[in-house]
């Protein structure tokens, strides 16, 4: 992770790419109520350091289309956890959604995955579902 955002921005100091690989490796993970708190121990870690997210405005853009072409509101939030998803999954080899049920998992899902399409990056979209696997015996 590091290393990529290196390469990426070959420029940037060493400890801000060491905080945004911190952030951006677990920022997506915490409910709203730790934000502040991880926010407030990313600053005590590298202070006068900047923590703030490298924004995805085209796939930003691109959520917010998805989401009217589907009949929904753009909201802030939604479009917010459909970055984070992309992120998480630049980073990881593989990601579960977990949430309440009517939480907007699928509607996170699809929205990046139709985002992602807008942008000209194919995606291709396998949902399994756990209970429908065989056990081991």
């Amino acid at each position: 992770m590091a290393g990529q955002l290196k390469r990426g921005s070959p420029d940037l100091a060493e400890k801000s790419v060491l905080m945004r690989a911190l952030r951006d490796m677990n920022a997506p993970k915490f409910v709203a109520e730790d934000e502040p708190l991880f926010k407030g121990l990313i600053g005590d870690l590298f202070p006068g350091l900047d923590p703030t997210r490298v924004p995805q405005e085209n796939l930003a853009k691109a959520a917010s289309k998805a989401l009217r072409d589907k009949a929904y509101k753009p909201d802030f939030k939604q479009i917010d956890k459909v970055v984070q998803l992309y992120e998480t999954m630049q980073t990881r080899h593989t990601s579960m959604v977990v949430g309440p049920t009517g939480g907007g998992k699928s509607v996170v899902i699809n929205t990046l995955k139709a985002a992602q399409d807008e942008l000209k990056l194919p995606t291709k979209l396998f949902i399994v579902n756990p209970k429908a696997q065989p056990t081991p015996p």
